[in-house]
């Protein structure tokens, strides 16, 4: 039986089918393509598309599911639940209806006059991630600013944006891991100095911690609201108690947001009831530990990476076949980069440096910095 990842093969879905394999799952990184040639029945599917870097939608392969569905195939993250994950819009509108604390939510159109809002506010793509152009309005005169400066990005030109009430000045949030009605991992993520935003792509730092109490429960409540199996949930502190900020059905975590005594790795499998085998030898390799989260090395024979560079991922991690994708674009500051990349199939999404991938130099491309 396969239990296949269906998106990217980013840092997180790498290292949850690496350890999945440790422990008898057959667990591979697929893109919908692959998966409609691959899987078969008493399989499972979970869908993890991602955002595009465009931020005006998510990864090629919702349209999977029905096949799937016809050939008895389980899948996880229903295409309606993983896209009301991933837009904000559709987000607040369940959040509110489940009368779950969240931020006040108005959509702002081109050529529609603005809602009414109140200051601070903050406004961000519906389709957002990465804390890529979320950006704080403490006066209308902000708003104007910044709505000068987005009219030209597709995202605002093809779904308009969110604007949200600016809820806490508390400098962290906690994110909570849920596999249907269980927390499986969730740290505090405290952002960088003279930062707001928490995102670990503009600096912030995940701390290690248990759960606050009553965070786990309406990170259940909120899974339940959309109706996702497998994803994360990020909740803001009030003087009232939590705020649900928004889900990720896609969501990064790592080791970092292991809870004590939790192999969150083994949890999300109990918690989707994914059956398990006793872990097989593996070569000497154990299950990765924290040291296995070290950043993928940026610099190929002294050189940091650059536009053109290859990325590639070894094939143990994430099926029977390496991937290969081309540096697009170089994001975020120094220590903390991400890479726009365009993988073989031809579609584009956001990498994040892991250990499980190398930088190599095409010939042509090292021919003709020489």
């Amino acid at each position: 039986m396969i239990t296949a990842l269906i998106g990217s093969p980013t840092r997180t879905n790498v290292q949850i089918a690496y350890a999945w394999r440790g422990m008898g799952v057959d667990a591979r990184v697929l893109w919908a393509a692959e998966a409609a040639e691959t899987l078969g029945e008493g399989d499972t599917a979970i869908l993890r598309l991602d955002v595009l870097p465009t931020l005006d939608g998510i990864e090629p392969g919702l349209d999977l599911a029905p096949m799937l569905d016809e050939r008895r195939v389980r899948v996880l993250n229903r295409p309606d639940a993983l896209l009301a994950t991933h837009d904000k819009l559709v987000t607040a509108e369940r959040l509110e209806d489940a009368r779950i604390p969240h931020p006040a939510t108005n959509h702002a159109e081109p050529g529609q006059p603005l809602p009414a809002v109140s200051f601070p506010c903050v406004l961000k793509p519906r389709f957002g991630s990465w804390g890529q152009d979320v950006l704080r309005c403490n006066t209308s005169a902000d708003l104007a600013r910044i709505l000068e400066l987005i009219e030209e990005r597709a995202w605002w030109k093809y779904q308009g944006a969110i604007l949200q009430e600016f809820v806490s000045p508390a400098p962290f949030d906690v994110r909570v891991i849920v596999a249907r009605s269980r927390p499986v991992a969730g740290a505090r993520r405290i952002a960088a100095p003279g930062e707001w935003r928490t995102n670990v792509t503009l600096g912030g730092r995940v701390v290690k911690a248990e759960l606050p109490p009553g965070a786990a429960e309406i990170a259940v409540r909120a899974m339940d609201a959309v109706g996702i199996d497998f994803a994360g949930v990020d909740l803001l502190p009030t003087e009232q108690g939590w705020m649900v900020l928004e889900l990720n059905g896609a969501v990064d975590f790592d080791l970092r947001y292991a809870l004590a005594g939790v192999d969150p790795y083994a949890a999300i499998l109990e918690g989707l009831e994914i059956r398990r085998q006793e872990a097989p030898a593996r070569n000497g390799r154990e299950m990765p530990d924290e040291r296995a989260e070290a950043p993928m090395v940026k610099q190929v024979q002294g050189r940091p990476a650059e536009v053109d560079d290859e990325i590639v991922i070894s094939g143990h991690s994430v099926g029977d076949a390496p991937r290969t994708a081309v540096i697009l674009e170089i994001l975020g500051d120094p220590g903390h980069e991400r890479f726009r990349v365009r993988w073989e199939d031809g579609h584009e999404s956001i990498y994040f440096p892991a250990e499980d991938a190398v930088i190599r130099h095409p010939a042509h491309h090292a021919k003709a910095k020489t």
